[in-house]
């Protein structure tokens, strides 16, 4: 598999995963994801102005549990 990363860029990413430990690594999973979650959202409310911010959260988070777990969360939401 080609790769973009020289194996001394990899060896550095791997030791500095390692400094941080299992807690500092699922820390910055977590921001990271959240930090996706938000950059979903700021997208989702340009292109529909229309949304509220809470409804452009909805939105997402329906498209990234399914339709399924979001009903459930939010039964009686406008789909």
């Amino acid at each position: 598999m080609a790769s973009d990363t020289t194996t001394s860029a990899l060896f550095a990413q791997v030791l500095a995963a390692r400094r941080l430990g299992a807690e500092g690594r699922l820390r910055v999973a977590a921001e990271l994801s959240e930090d996706a979650r938000q950059i979903s959202i700021d997208g989702m409310l340009r292109r529909t102005p229309s949304y509220s911010y809470e409804e452009a959260r909805r939105q997402v988070l329906r498209h990234v549990w399914g339709e399924a777990l979001a009903s459930r969360v939010w039964p009686a939401a406008d789909r």
